[in-house]
């Protein structure tokens, strides 16, 4: 069937007002998803926005216990020597050999250092270790816990024993120092130094020689540092 020239000209319009409603109601539904997609990236800066203002607000707390904790770190690294170059451990060790000549006694003179080794410096893990407490186990024994402070005393070990972390490490330097046969006394002298002074410092072996007062006796000292802890800048 033919069409006449006005029903040609109504399908067209029908069909320009069909695309034109299509292309709308598209363009419409487009805006609306883009503007709830606006609206909820604009809800969470908001939200992004009054979190960073609530930390901002508590900047002065936060400087002060990273200041706080800074300085129970630093008070803690005081017992670690600081990282040394070989000649000062060198310096460091040979002191406690020098005896101490205001003190009278055989004990208190210096012991002659033949030969000193040091080591590269390395990384040491420093394990854990702990002294158990009533760790024998016997008949009478449980019988005479009657406030079972024996039977509370070894569960805290027990549970203490239990390493919850891995060991940190440490710079150590492993100095053997050899001398030549001499007083026992004197060996203890240097022991007792070492164990007396309040840094990282520890007698690993003392090997003594019977052979005459010409051997070697050897000390392993090692010597465990710390890099010095940095103050925080903000």
């Amino acid at each position: 069937m033919k069409m006449s020239y006005r029903d040609k000209c109504i399908l067209v319009a029908l069909v320009f007002i069909i695309t034109v409603l299509v292309g709308g109601l598209t363009i419409i539904k487009s805006s609306v998803e883009k503007l709830q997609t606006t609206t909820v990236t604009y809800k969470q800066k908001l939200q992004e926005e009054a979190d960073v203002k609530a930390k901002l607000a508590t900047k002065d707390d936060l400087e002060q216990q990273i200041e706080d904790t800074y300085k129970e770190c630093k008070k803690l690294g005081e017992f670690f020597l600081p990282e040394m170059k070989t000649y000062q451990i060198d310096q460091y060790v040979s002191a406690y050999f020098k005896g101490d000549p205001e003190a009278e006694g055989e004990e208190n003179e210096p012991l002659e250092i033949k030969t000193m080794s040091i080591e590269e410096a390395s990384a040491e893990d420093i394990e854990f270790y702990t002294y158990e407490l009533f760790n024998v186990e016997y008949e009478l024994g449980t019988a005479s816990d009657l406030n079972e402070a024996r039977l509370h005393a070894m569960k805290g070990n027990t549970e203490y024993a239990v390493a919850t972390s891995d060991p940190e490490q440490l710079v150590v330097s492993v100095v053997s120092v050899g001398v030549y046969g001499d007083s026992f006394d004197k060996y203890l002298k240097v022991c007792d130094k070492i164990d007396e002074d309040p840094k990282s410092i520890v007698l690993r072996a003392l090997a003594k020689e019977e052979a005459d007062e010409e051997a070697e006796d050897t000390f392993t000292i090692y010597v465990y540092q710390l890099s010095d802890i940095q103050k925080p800048k903000y």
